[in-house]
This record gives structure tokens, C-alpha cells and sequence, in this order.
């Protein structure tokens, strides 16, 4: 027995339309996965643009005191830094962790902004903007739990830390009140300006790894289709082979004593050899069929010139439509068996609507346990929701049966 792997679909001839919804050409899936790398790299630009319009805006509105304005630009060279260098990295590899030293200095570095900020004067909250956007690049790469557990965290510290700083700084005559607004203004930027990092690279990393998908579909559809041919060319060629060989030697014993039934015999292999290589050709233009009332007429044809007894049990016109070719590659697989593991002398063949049963006597024993044409003639059938019963039934008889589902059901 043979067969390989299970049968798919065989694809549509040359010329044919396509289905709705066909894959499309590899090309434009190319050109998606550049445009979202490309927006990544504009999203890119326009966090950076947001971190210089703190700068600039404290430049318009007045910087703080001299103290802190070293520090401050300090940080905010360092913060633009690792924000760049985050998200070029995200971009090449989306969903990346960031590395142990980011995930230490980046918190420092945006914690740092925030608190100078607010406490060189009450405008200052809006240094906090960079400290949000550098929290999405620390949370970018983790997962939903850790991504919460570092945004609940920052805005806390965030905002418990401010409130402290301006009650301390702030004019007594602004009131507590005053405090709790401007550091509820930096826990908020720190709250959501996480998002314009986390929402742009998820969504690259979503493009990418539907991309990474269609390539692996498309890799295992053409594993498959080989699979498929090298499935069919076997089945072809075996039991073609085998017929070969078996009325070869059949002609070659009957020459000196039926010169005309060896002649016959001969004529039979060329035209085994014709048709195979008719199937072949077929294959090759994926039309090749299988029907059950032809494989039948091959059996009779092989089994009566080895003096087999033949008992056929059912008519090949009652199998429904769709299991003709199931069952007519069932029996063709049976024969082959019978002609390479047997030496029999009695063959029943029971065809029903959607069964078929062989029973053959003269069962030889394996060498080496089964081969391969059991399992791949199992999963054959399992592709078309069938099953396969195989195995010794006692006094060298073996059974084969095949059974497809009622399409009603």
C-alpha cells in the first residue's frame, strides 16, 4: 500500500477565476508591511515632535529657575535618546521587551522630568508629557497584566510625588486645591500619553505578524500541493508497477506453453504502461480522477489473469457521486496491497452507496511491521470525515473496509 499524506484541494487550472476572497499576490502583502513600518517611523516623529513642544513651550511661557534649567534640559536630552533608540528598535522587532538597563534608567530618567518640572514652578507639569511617552516606550513588548501594573504605579508616584512637591513650592495663598491640580495634570499626562507608543507599535506588530502568517500559510499550501503530486505520482506508478511486473512474469512463464496468452499478456502491460502515463500526464494538469466502476474493471482484469476468484457483491453505479472517486482510490490502493503482501486465490468486493469492503485470502506476513500505504490511505479518508478498518481476520484472510459518511447527516 502506499500514500503519503492527506489529499487537498487540487488548485484551479491555469486560466480559471478565482475564488472571492483568494489570497492576494504576495506583493501588496509586501507593500502593507512597509506602509505600517513607515507609519511607525511618522509615529516616531510626531512623539518626538510632542517632547519639543515642552521645551519650547517653557521657553514661550518662561523657563524655571536657573537651578533646574541644567537638569532639565540634561533629562531631556537623555529622554529623547532612549526614546529614539526604543523605538527603532520596536520597529525592527515588534513586541521586543525592552532590556534590563532600559527598564532601570528610562523610569529614573522620566521620574526626574516630572519632579523638576513641578518644582521649578506650577507650569512645570507638563514635563510630564515626556514622562508618559517614555513609560510606553518601558511598557511597550509586556504583557496586559505588567503593562497595568507599571501605568497604575507611575501615575501614583507620579502624582503622590508632585502633590508633595508643590504644597511645598507652591504660593500658600493657592491653596492645597491648586496642588491637587497641577500634579493630577502630570499623573494625567503620564496616564495617557503612554498610549500614542503602546496603540502605534501593537498595531505594527498586529500588521507584521498577520504577514509572518500569510507566509507560513503559503509555505505549508505548497508543502502540501507537493506532497499531493508525490502522494498521487506513487499511487500511479505503484500500481501500475506492480501490474507491470506481475503480467510480465506471468508472460514470461506462459511463452513456451501459450505463446498466444503470453502475447496477450504482453499487449496488456503496453496498454498499463499507456494508461499510466495518460494518469500521469492528467496529474500534471491536476485533472486526473479516480472512478470506482474503472477501478473495478482493472480489478477484474488484473485478479482473472492470476486465476483469482473475483466476487463482486454490489453495483459501482449505486456508490453516490461524491464517493466514486474516494472509493475508486480505496479499491485501487486494495489491489496494489493484494498484488504486493498477497498470494491469493479468492477476492471478495462488496460495494455499497458509501462503503467498500475487500476480503482477500493468502495474506503474507510484513516484514518490518506495516508500510506507509495503510496510514496514508487512513488519512486520506480522514480528510473526507471517513474511516478505515483494516487487519487479519484468521486462515490468511485479510480485511479491508472503507466507509464515508451519509452527506444528509
Amino acid at each position: 500500500m502506499i500514500g503519503y499524506v492527506r489529499r487537498v484541494d487540487a488548485p484551479p487550472p491555469a486560466g480559471a477565476e478565482k475564488p472571492a476572497g483568494a489570497e492576494k499576490p504576495a506583493g501588496a502583502e509586501e507593500r502593507k508591511v512597509r506602509a505600517a513600518r513607515r507609519f511607525g517611523r511618522i509615529g516616531l516623529l510626531m512623539t518626538i515632535g510632542w517632547m519639543l513642544l515642552v521645551p519650547f513651550s517653557m521657553a514661550w511661557s518662561g523657563w524655571p529657575m536657573p537651578p533646574y534649567v541644567a537638569a532639565l534640559v540634561g533629562l531631556f536630552l537623555a529622554a529623547l535618546g532612549l526614546h529614539v533608540w526604543r523605538i527603532r528598535a520596536l520597529t525592527r522587532s515588534p513586541g521586543l521587551p525592552a532590556p534590563t538597563w532600559f527598564m532601570i534608567v528610562t523610569p529614573a530618567v522620566a521620574l526626574g522630568l516630572s519632579l523638576l518640572g513641578l518644582a521649578g514652578g506650577p507650569g512645570g507639569f507638563v514635563w510630564s508629557l515626556i514622562t508618559g511617552i517614555l513609560l510606553g516606550d518601558v511598557v511597550g513588548g509586556l504583557r496586559a497584566r505588567w503593562t497595568a501594573v507599571w501605568v497604575v504605579s507611575a501615575v501614583a508616584v507620579v502624582f503622590g510625588a508632585a502633590y508633595l512637591i508643590t504644597t511645598a513650592t507652591l504660593d500658600v495663598s493657592l491653596g492645597l486645591p491648586a496642588a491637587a491640580f497641577f500634579a493630577g495634570m502630570a499623573a494625567f499626562f503620564v496616564g495617557t500619553m503612554w498610549t500614542l507608543d503602546v496603540e502605534r507599535l501593537w498595531w505594527l506588530k498586529a500588521v507584521i505578524d498577520m504577514d509572518d502568517s500569510r507566509r507560513t500559510a503559503a509555505e505549508l499550501a505548497t508543502a502540501r500541493e507537493r506532497l499531493r503530486l508525490a502522494d498521487d505520482l506513487h499511487d500511479i506508478l505503484g500500481h501500475a508497477l506492480e501490474v507491470v511486473a506481475f503480467k510480465s512474469e506471468l508472460a514470461a512463464r506462459l511463452q513456451d506453453v501459450d505463446h498466444a496468452r503470453a502475447r496477450a499478456e504482453m499487449e496488456e502491460v503496453q496498454h498499463v504502461a499507456r494508461e499510466s502515463l495518460t494518469e500521469v500526464r492528467a496529474l500534471v494538469r491536476t485533472t486526473r480522477d479516480t472512478d470506482i466502476a474503472a477501478e473495478l474493471a482493472g480489478a477484474r482484469a488484473v485478479l482473472g489473469s492470476a486465476g483469482v476468484a473475483l466476487d463482486v457483491r454490489g453495483d459501482p453505479a449505486s456508490v453516490d457521486a461524491p464517493a466514486r472517486a474516494v472509493l475508486g482510490r480505496v479499491l485501487r490502493e486494495a489491489m496494489t496491497n493484494i498484488l504486493r503482501h498477497a498470494q491469493p486465490r479468492h477476492c471478495t468486493i462488496e460495494i455499497g452507496p458509501r462503503r467498500l469492503l475487500v476480503i482477500n485470502d493468502g495474506a503474507l506476513p510484513v516484514n518490518g511491521g506495516a508500510g506507509t500505504g495503510l496510514a496514508g490511505l487512513s488519512r486520506y479518508l480522514d480528510e473526507h470525515d471517513g474511516s478505515l478498518d483494516v487487519g487479519a481476520e484468521g486462515d490468511g484472510r485479510f480485511r479491508l473496509e472503507a466507509v464515508l459518511p451519509d452527506p444528509a447527516r
